[in-house]
C-alpha cells in the first residue's frame, strides 16, 4: 500500500496591492519538471489554466508583484518543461507560463512565504484535453499527499483525508532519537563503553524529565537496545506528527585531545571538515548494520521536500541556539557549539530537526562525564530544558 505523507497545510494569508509578494526568483528543474517561483511574502490566490497548440500551462498568482523581480524573464527548463517565464498581468497579479514539449498536468503544488512550488506530470492528450476544456480554476495547497516510494502525487477530492489539525491547546510533541542501537553499537569509548548505551541513557533523562514536568509529549525512537534504520527514524517523527526531532549522539576523533558537544542543523554544504567528516560516518550506519539503502529513506532527494525544508531549517536553527544556552553549563564544547552538515536523519523535510554530539568518547575527560549517571542526567535534563523553553516562546 502506498503511504500517503502530507508534506504541507499552510493557510494563504491575504495580500493587499501595496503588500504584495515580490517574486525574486525562477527555476525549472527536474523530470518530469518541477517549477519553482521564489517569492518574499505570502500571496493571495494561485489559479491555473491549459491552452494548447502549442501546449502550455498558465499559472495567475494574486498578490504577487512581478514587475520588480530580480532574475530573468525567462529560465531554460528540463525536457518537460522546456521554458517558464514570468511577468506581470495586472496590478496585482503574476503570471507565470510553462511552455510544454506534449501533455502535462500540474501534480501537485506547495506553498509558503517564500516559495511557489509545482511538481508537473505527465498526461496523455485526453486528459490535456480536458485540462483545456476546465479553464481557468483555483489552485489548492492546502491539501497536499506525496507518495515519497513511487513520486506520486494526489491533491484535493483525489487525496485521502487528511490527518486531523491539531486542538487548541495540545501540548507539542518532540521526538528523541538515540542513535545507533543493536549490532550498531556505534563509537567505543577510550573507557571500553559503547555509544548506543551511553546516548540511549540521556535520552531517557531527558524524556524522564520532560514526562516529569508534563509541559511537553516525547516520544522515543527506540528504548532498548534495538537496530532501527535512519529512514525509520525519520518515519517514527512523521508518523507521531512530532513538533520537533532530537537525535542525540556522541564523536570519536583520532586525537584523543578533541573533546566538547556540538549540535548540527541540516545542509548539504557541510560548515567544516569535522562537520563532513561526522556526518559521512554517521550516515553509513545502515551500511554498517547490512540494511538495504535502497529502500532507505525514499523522501531524500525529493524535489519537493525542498521547499517545506525552507521552513522548518529555520526552527531547526533557533532551536540549536536554545539547546546551546541550556547546555552552556553543563558541557563543554567543541569551538563553536552550532554547525551545518548533511546528516540523512535530519532529512524529514517537515519536522523541525538537530542531531546532538554530547561529546567525544574518544577522549578520556568526556567519556568519564557521559558515562556517568550523573553526567547523563545533567545532559538529558539539560536537553530537556531547552526543549521546553521552545515550545514555551512558540507559544
Amino acid at each position: 500500500m502506498r503511504a500517503l505523507v502530507p508534506v504541507l497545510s499552510i493557510a494563504v494569508l491575504l495580500a493587499s496591492p501595496a503588500d504584495a509578494a515580490r517574486v525574486t526568483g525562477l527555476t525549472v528543474t527536474g523530470d518530469p519538471a518541477t517549477v519553482t517561483v521564489e517569492l518574499d511574502g505570502q500571496v493571495e490566490t494561485v489559479k491555473l489554466f491549459a491552452l494548447a497548440a502549442p501546449p502550455r500551462l498558465v499559472v495567475d498568482i494574486g498578490g504577487a508583484d512581478a514587475a520588480r523581480r530580480s532574475a530573468t524573464s525567462g529560465v531554460p527548463g528540463s525536457a518537460n518543461a522546456t521554458r517558464a517565464r514570468i511577468g506581470p498581468f495586472d496590478a496585482d497579479t503574476a503570471r507565470l507560463v510553462i511552455d510544454l514539449p506534449g501533455p502535462m498536468r500540474l501534480g501537485a503544488a506547495a506553498i509558503d512565504a517564500h516559495a511557489l512550488v509545482l511538481r508537473l506530470a505527465p498526461v496523455d492528450a485526453a486528459g490535456f484535453a480536458r485540462e483545456v476544456e476546465r479553464g481557468r480554476h483555483p489552485v489548492s495547497t492546502t491539501l497536499l499527499a506525496v507518495d515519497f516510494n513511487l513520486g506520486d502525487e494526489v491533491m484535493g477530492g483525489d487525496a485521502a483525508a487528511p490527518p486531523p489539525p491539531k486542538r487548541p491547546g495540545k501540548r507539542a510533541l518532540v521526538v528523541i532519537d538515540p542513535g545507533h542501537g543493536g549490532k550498531d553499537s556505534g563509537t567505543i569509548s577510550s573507557l571500553g563503553g559503547y555509544e548506543k548505551n551511553v546516548v540511549l541513557a540521556i535520552a531517557r533523562a531527558a524524556a524522564d524529565t520532560l514526562r516529569r514536568d508534563g509541559q511537553v509529549r516525547v516520544r522515543l525512537t527506540r528504548d532498548d537496545d534495538t537496530f532501527i534504520p535512519l529512514g525509520e527514524r525519520v518515519a517514527i517523527a512523521r508518523r507521531e506528527k512530532a513538533d520537533l526531532f532530537v537525535s542525540v549522539h556522541a564523536d570519536s576523533a583520532p586525537n584523543p585531545e578533541a573533546h566538547g558537544a556540538s549540535v548540527y542543523t541540516l545542509s548539504e554544504t557541510a560548515s567544516d571538515v569535522v562537520a563532513a567528516r561526522l556526518a559521512a560516518r554517521e550516515n553509513q550506519a545502515d551500511v554498517i548494520a547490512g540494511v538495504d539503502l535502497r529502500a532507505d529513506a525514499p523522501e531524500v532527494g525529493d524535489i519537493m521536500i525542498d521547499l517545506v525544508q525552507r521552513s522548518t531549517m529555520n526552527v531547526s536553527v533557533g532551536f540549536a541556539e536554545t539547546l546551546g544556552t541550556s547546555l552552556g553549563d553543563r558541557i563543554g564544547f567543541r569551538g563553536e557549539f552550532h554547525h551545518f552538515a548533511g546528516f540523512r536523519v535530519l532529512k524529514a523535510a517537515d519536522v523541525p530537526s538537530v542531531l546532538l554530539e554530547t561529546g567525544y568518547l574518544s577522549n578520556d575527560g568526556d567519556a568519564r562525564l557521559l558515562e556517568s549517571e550523573a553526567g547523563q542526567k545533567r545532559i538529558g535534563e539539560g536537553i530537556a530544558r531547552a526543549i521546553e523553553a521552545h515550545f514555551a516562546h512558540a507559544r
